[in-house]
């Protein structure tokens, strides 16, 4: 059995709140929106493709999609009916939300299950070291650093571009998770996408230096992840994680993904650690 450390599932409940173009831009859309109809289609599929367990990212992002901390609270409540294989990543807005609204909101996931928090700078339009002086001040981000650390919660953030409606790519460099790694020792931090893809150097830079940063290979096509991405992901493979990032463009299937990643160059048991082993160890 494997584990996906991240995928996309929109809750039936919340599609008529999100965008139009939003909406549309989504590969697979008649595949997602059965899955978002109940969560029993997910598990059903996951069964037939041999995948044990799958983390599902949320986010409010009113410039993006258009959805609020209902989107958050939608996907914790479909995960509940299968809570040991599906795995919730919660989240808050650190522009659009002050630091009370932010620690009663991550208090209320935590209490009702996530297994980590996911933030989008380039979907939520900051950096993730806008909480310093010299950058903007943005205190709402210690916030939520403080609480993932507090709480022994792995923290989660976009990498690298996106070009869906109302991104701003701009804040995707993974060398302002630097600071981060610095300033929070105790903060477990997942690097998702290795700031594809063409901010491999500087991600590559934070992996090698910060042992409590981890990379989520999902968004980098497998069959180019050691040739083209990471020509040393040895060196960070300890710390790395499998993922799909299904259902975006390129990604056939969460099982065709992970075939494509079992059939590289790479010792076995270090493969089992990256599609399984470090799943189960960081993720709450």
């Amino acid at each position: 059995m494997y584990t996906d450390c991240h995928i996309h599932i929109v809750p039936i409940g919340v599609v008529n709140r999100l965008k139009e173009e939003f909406i549309g831009a989504i590969k697979n859309l008649d595949v997602v929106a059965k899955f978002g109809e109940s969560s029993d289609y997910l598990v059903e599929y996951l069964d037939k493709n041999e995948i044990e367990a799958v983390a599902i990212m949320s986010y409010p992002s009113p410039e993006t999609h258009g959805g609020g901390i209902e989107v958050v609270e939608a996907l914790i409540d479909y995960c509940k009916p299968y809570r040991d294989r599906l795995y919730p990543f919660g989240s808050v807005h650190p522009r659009l939300m002050d630091a009370n609204e932010i620690e009663e909101s991550l208090e209320k996931q935590y209490s009702e299950g996530i297994a980590g928090i996911k933030l989008h700078p380039v979907h939520q339009h900051f950096k993730p070291n806008d909480y310093r002086e010299e950058e903007r001040g943005l205190k709402t981000l210690e916030s939520v650093y403080e609480f993932a650390s507090d709480h022994s919660v792995p923290l989660l953030f976009h990498t690298g571009t996106s070009i869906l409606p109302g991104a701003r790519s701009k804040f995707g460099n993974p060398l302002f998770l630097e600071d981060v790694a610095i300033d929070f020792p105790e903060l477990r931090i997942i690097m998702s996408h290795g700031g594809r893809p063409f901010w491999m150097k500087e991600a590559f830079y934070v992996l090698r230096r910060f042992s409590n940063v981890w990379l989520d290979i999902s968004g980098i096509p497998p069959q180019k992840l050691l040739t083209e991405y990471f020509p040393r992901f040895e060196d960070i493979a300890k710390n790395s994680l499998y993922g799909s990032d299904f259902p975006s463009p390129g990604v056939r299937g969460i099982r065709e993904n992970l075939e494509l990643f079992l059939n590289l160059p790479l010792d076995k048991r270090l493969k089992e650690k990256i599609t399984y082993g470090n799943f189960k160890k960081l993720l709450r």
